[in-house]
């Protein structure tokens, strides 16, 4: 089985209908995406959910810019298509301007996403809940131009992870703790055919309660991996250019 077939829609649906959204330690609660020099840029909003990032993105490349939203969750496809018709009018999807398909971040050809077909890649955090992260980000080196930009609004380990809590925080949800190293997500890109990575706007997020949060207590219905690790969680904003 080829990699575009074993990374279908149809093969990891399961596993991304299984994952919850809901009552989850998330960090995707801002728009980091850069307000200044990306006009005209094409851009692809990875895991849209909603779209509401989507068309804050569409404000930062006009004029002349185009965003495309990609999600594993037909359902919110649609919500994201009703979200842009009602924030656009009836040209949302039309003039050109913006697109929603769905499609898993590991396939985007599913989504009829070609070679070097985008400026820049954006993703949340939602990410550190890919089936396989590896594989996910050799896809934003495809389907990016030369020295195309990859933004993530992440969130990175200060030590190395132990996979016994890891592992299991990606399946109940929580984006926190399902994330990588510092080191680890760098050499990750480095292998994905990613350099210059840059970290910048960072500051500590509790992964007990996730973004935004001062409680020193666990959120109620927040899924967390009980930890003995000696790690901080950062969340910060990476930039790497594909090489």
């Amino acid at each position: 089985m080829d990699t575009r077939a074993r990374y279908s829609k149809a093969t990891l649906g399961t596993y991304y209908g299984a994952i919850p959204h809901r009552n989850t330690a998330s960090a995707a609660c801002r728009m980091p995406f850069p307000k200044d020099g990306y006009s005209g840029k094409r851009v692809l909003d990875v895991n849209c959910r909603k779209g509401k990032g989507a068309l804050a993105i569409l404000d930062r490349v006009a004029p002349g810019g185009f965003v495309m939203g990609v999600d594993p969750d037909e359902g919110l496809i649609e919500a994201a298509r009703a979200y842009a018709l009602r924030s656009l009018g009836q040209a949302a999807e039309t003039d050109g301007r913006i697109a929603f398909a769905c499609a898993v971040p590991e396939n985007l050809a599913e989504a009829g996403i070609e070679d070097e077909s985008f400026d820049v890649v954006f993703a949340n955090c939602s990410l550190n809940l890919s089936y396989d992260f590896d594989a996910v980000l050799r896809e934003f080196a495809r389907v990016l131009a030369a020295d195309g930009a990859f933004v993530f609004d992440a969130v990175v380990a200060t030590g190395k992870r132990d996979y016994a809590v890891w592992a299991p925080a990606r399946v109940v949800g929580n984006e926190v703790q399902a994330s990588y190293s510092r080191d680890g997500l760098t050499e990750a890109l480095h292998r994905a055919g990613f350099s210059d990575v840059e970290y910048a706007d960072e500051g500590l997020i509790d992964h007990r309660v996730g973004s935004g949060a001062s409680s020193q207590s666990a959120a109620p219905g927040v899924p967390q991996i009980d930890s003995d690790e000696d790690v901080s969680f950062i969340r910060t904003v990476l930039t790497a250019h594909r090489r």
